[in-house]
């Protein structure tokens, strides 16, 4: 049986070793999971106005200079997420909780270190930083995970902008 495929962003708000992330709220089925702003592509849509609309969804502020940082795919045992990635450090607004989430601005140590992350939160180890901030390369990844969230193999390399 073929796996869905189903297209979408993320978008990492950086700002002085800290990030911007959504932890998603009871009710929700990854309640209590820390992510990366983000979402679907919707018809029609580029991936980068897709990454502004969805950070302005889920925390409230306004992004415009975006960074297209490359591509992660995330597989499930039935689903496939194929993620363009954006990185910015400007942002207008304040923080704001959506109906499916609350919104913080946070230490990248501190995030790593919670118990309920999603694969996307990964990129922000050290090693994958450095690529995910660096102007000179963009990231292709590929990560295999468990239903339980457990990453059970990364595919990494850096690309070098050309």
């Amino acid at each position: 049986m073929e796996k869905k495929v189903r297209k979408a962003v993320r978008c990492y708000l950086i700002k002085n070793k800290k990030v911007v992330a959504i932890k998603y709220k009871q009710g929700n089925k990854m309640s209590g999971y820390y992510d990366i702003p983000g979402g679907k592509i919707e018809e029609g849509e580029m991936p980068g106005e897709t990454a502004i609309r969805e950070i302005k969804e889920e925390t409230g502020l306004e992004v415009n200079k975006l960074k297209y940082k490359g591509n992660m795919i995330v597989e499930y045992p039935e689903k496939i997420f194929d993620f363009d990635l954006f990185i910015t450090n400007e942002s207008k607004g304040s923080l704001q909780e959506s109906e499916e989430n609350t919104a913080e601005l946070i230490e990248i140590n501190d995030l790593l270190q919670k118990d309920k992350i999603l694969s996307c939160i990964m990129i922000l180890d050290k090693f994958f930083l450095k690529g995910l901030i660096n102007n000179k390369y963009n990231v292709k990844m590929n990560i295999k995970v468990d239903n339980e969230e457990n990453i059970l193999e990364v595919g990494y390399r850096l690309e070098e902008v050309k």
